[in-house]
């Protein structure tokens, strides 16, 4: 799984860094702003997850998050935030995040389950697709054999 991490405070990102690093994920790009977190979703290999700080300097994450859905609808991005305020988080989720985590005690655990949950939901995407492309060819053999 490529994670790209969008992270201005950078004791916190290298936090996170070696967090994600000690729990296998070790795919991960770190940008501190939000024009070069939207310069790699335009690249080729685009991520599979953002997380990523709602203030980002002087721009917040759900304008940031706007522009991604307007490229790819469907890349995942995960809120990680100080703010406490519920209507950021709901604001965030209405707009199409997966995730809002408070920076808090627990906040890497959040972090961590929100991870395995989408890497299972993968897994299932992929097998049934795997499913679908097997029973697809059986009806064709059946078809061409009658």
């Amino acid at each position: 799984m490529f994670i790209l991490l969008v992270e201005d405070d950078h004791f916190y990102a290298t936090l996170l860094q070696e967090f994600l690093r000690q729990n296998g994920y070790t795919d991960l790009k770190h940008f501190d702003n939000g024009l070069e977190c939207l310069l790699q979703v335009y690249e080729e290999k685009a991520p599979d997850v953002i997380i990523m700080d709602y203030q980002i300097g002087l721009i917040n994450g759900v304008e940031i998050l706007q522009k991604i859905r307007a490229y790819k609808p469907d890349l995942q991005v995960i809120f990680m935030s100080g703010q406490k305020d519920v209507k950021v988080a709901v604001q965030s989720m209405k707009k199409g995040a997966r995730d809002y985590i408070p920076k808090d005690e627990k906040a890497l655990e959040r972090l961590l389950k929100v991870l395995k949950e989408m890497e299972s939901e993968g897994r299932k995407k992929q097998e049934n697709r795997r499913a679908g492309s097997v029973l697809s060819k059986v009806k064709k053999f059946l078809t061409d054999h009658e």
